[in-house]
């Protein structure tokens, strides 16, 4: 890997959110690519190997971001999801946060919410290794 700090897949179906977490992420020294749907990011994962998912909850038709967070746990442990949504109440989040999920995200969020999360992931690998 070069030097990013991680290798990131960023999925979202809104093309605009999309480009601006992978420009975030970009910006915070991560390698990333980006998908369209869950569907995509599903057969990306069997291409390349990844440190961290950023994905949005809803989707217009097909799979969700909960779906992927439950395809990651059980075939990818290793991966970090990171679920974002503009409607996630607190209950939802710590839901969440119980079939896996390494962070929970509010939208709109910025560079500093990014390094932050990624600081605690890095932290948090560190010590499993």
């Amino acid at each position: 890997m070069n030097n990013s700090t991680f290798k990131v897949m960023v999925v979202d179906d809104d093309a605009d959110i999309r480009y601006a977490i992978a420009n975030i992420l970009r910006k915070c020294d991560c390698d990333v690519i980006e998908a369209t749907t869950v569907e995509e990011s599903i057969d990306q994962l069997q291409l390349d190997s990844f440190d961290v998912i950023f994905s949005d909850m809803r989707f217009h038709g097909g799979l969700g971001g909960e779906d992927l967070l439950e395809h990651v746990v059980g075939n990818f442990p290793d991966i970090d999801m990171v679920l974002v949504s503009c409607a996630m109440d607190s209950r939802q989040q710590a839901e969440l946060m119980a079939k896996g999920a390494a962070c929970c995200l509010q939208k709109p969020f910025f560079r500093d919410t990014c390094m932050r999360v990624l600081g605690e992931l890095g932290q948090d690998q560190g010590k499993a290794a």
